[in-house]
């Protein structure tokens, strides 16, 4: 027993020295916290349900036994009971439920150790052993076992207070678990209602997206059209620059024409002028002949009208000193 101990306490020492709680590295643990909130986790059997359960099984076990060996010396016709067939093996049982009186008495270890026991169970085994089934032997590795059992009960024990104040722990964390369960229930209900804000705006963003698709299909075929009118006006644009370069080579080559012209009628104009200068030379020279001409006429002209004018002058007095008879004639004569 003293070694199991201090073999435990090694194992605690290795545990701690490993960074480890003991608890831990002796009872690993087979769900984890979202198993124990999901209520996922189906916790295996106590050893107290499993010792029920076997000894249940036994009992019926020896029951049925005890049924089928009473119908067959119901044959032979026999006058045991099934309950005198039960009590034989009843004694089986007797380990069974010591192991869960063990934790209830004290002073177990010394009673399962002393020789005092070997010699009043002796003297109980040689009473009993006239209607038992188990013989000296078999009591011996009965209590062999039961003793080894009672050592399995002490480290047992010892789990259970190592497992009790794993098990405040747990609860503490438990608690923790449901505050932060409530918590994030809370969180959740207020996520639920962003969520359906959110569902509404993403709605209404998708209603959005829709219409700004076909806004953007119509755009689409509309730059369609501009490409392919741009495209043409292109190809329009290159055919009217290879004109303008026909245009502005038909241009140089009439301006160069232009310049030959004018020169051509620069010089021409020159010559116009000049001749149109020698005629009228000509013609000026002409004009001042005639004006000479003229002026000479004018001055026979002016000779013969001053030879008139006398001679009128002449032919006035000469009349005038006429009688008025006469006069009268004559100037009737004269107009007429």
């Amino acid at each position: 027993m003293e070694r199991q101990f201090w073999g435990l306490q090694l194992e605690a020492s290795e545990m701690e020295s490993s960074n480890q709680h003991w608890v831990e590295t002796l009872f690993s643990p087979h769900f984890s916290q979202e198993d124990f909130l999901n209520q996922t986790h189906q916790p295996k059997p106590l050893i107290c349900e499993k010792l029920k359960l076997e000894t249940a099984s036994k009992m019926k076990e020896l029951y049925s036994m005890a049924m089928t060996k009473f119908q067959e010396e119901r044959k032979f016709h026999t006058k045991d009971s099934p309950s005198k067939l039960v009590k034989k093996h009843e004694p089986s049982l007797v380990g069974t439920k010591i192991n869960n009186l063990k934790e209830e008495t004290e002073g177990d270890t010394a009673c399962w150790g002393s020789p005092n026991l070997d010699v009043g169970s002796e003297g109980s085994i040689a009473e009993t052993e006239g209607h038992c089934i188990w013989n000296a032997k078999e009591f011996a590795t009965l209590r062999e076992k039961m003793h080894k059992e009672h050592l399995e009960s002490i480290f047992l024990k010892l789990q259970l207070s190592f497992l009790k104040t794993e098990l405040l722990e747990l609860k503490a964390k438990c608690k923790k678990l449901v505050a932060e369960f409530n918590q994030t229930k809370q969180q959740l209900s207020s996520s639920r209602k962003e969520t359906l804000c959110k569902t509404a705006q993403l709605e209404q963003i998708q209603n959005q997206s829709c219409k700004k698709d076909f806004e953007i299909e119509a755009l689409q075929q509309e730059l369609y059209e501009k490409s392919a009118c741009l495209r043409s006006l292109n190809a329009d644009l290159q055919q009217a620059r290879g004109e303008i370069l026909h245009l502005n080579l038909q241009e140089k080559e009439l301006q160069q024409e232009i310049k030959k012209l004018k020169e051509h009628q620069h010089f021409e104009n020159k010559l116009s002028t000049e001749k149109v200068k020698l005629c009228c030379d000509a013609e000026i020279r002409k004009i001042r002949r005639e004006l000479e001409d003229a002026k000479r006429e004018l001055d026979a002209e002016k000779a013969t009208h001053a030879q008139n004018v006398k001679a009128l002058e002449m032919l006035k007095k000469h009349f005038l000193a006429q009688p008025s008879s006469d006069l009268a004639e004559n100037l009737r004569i004269c107009f007429l």
